[in-house]
């Protein structure tokens, strides 16, 4: 399933889904992205957390030990898997599909990746997360969007700014 991180908020409400991909290179929407299924799970009782950077020479056997893996205090986890370089390689991609095609039901795997290249698009694994979870791809807001955008996250933060703030502000932070 492919979400926008604005419909985000609306779909964790309703259900909670074993994976999620964000990926993006706008870092305040992926954090934040992040930060709400964090929480999400939380609210469903994943109390126990898994934090894993797969960089160079990570070992991918530790995705499946950790799944397989059960705790004395918390009956439901959260993996949440990170792949600074965006490319989690053959051995990497056979284990997330390994990991889709067993999914544990008391864990949620959080993947966070870079903004995915054309070639990443057609991968097995990235189908496989799709098919299992969420794919949510967080993309820069435009200089045509960001008005309407900075006035949306005002409104959410409490405050109630005039237009022409919302339009001074965007003229200020473009770019």
């Amino acid at each position: 399933m492919r979400l926008r991180v604005e419909q985000l908020e609306a779909h964790l409400k309703k259900s909670l889904l074993p994976a999620y991909l964000v990926t993006g290179d706008e870092p305040l929407q992926l954090g934040e992205a992040c930060d709400a299924i964090r929480s999400a799970a939380r609210t469903a009782g994943h109390d126990n957390r898994e934090v894993m950077e797969a960089g160079a020479g990570f070992d991918w056997n530790r995705l499946g030990a950790e799944a397989a893996s059960f705790s004395l205090f918390a009956e439901k986890k959260i993996i949440d898997l990170r792949i600074p370089n965006g490319k989690p390689g053959r051995e990497g991609g056979k284990a997330l599909v390994g990991y889709c095609e067993n999914p544990p039901s008391d864990t949620l795997l959080l993947l966070t990746l870079p903004k995915l290249e054309r070639a990443q698009q057609s991968a097995k694994w990235l189908k496989a997360i799709d098919s299992l979870g969420a794919v949510i791809q967080v993309w820069p807001v435009e200089a045509r969007q960001l008005p309407q955008w900075l006035e949306r996250r005002m409104h959410q933060a409490g405050l109630q700014p005039t237009r022409e703030a919302v339009q001074l502000l965007a003229e200020r932070v473009e770019g």
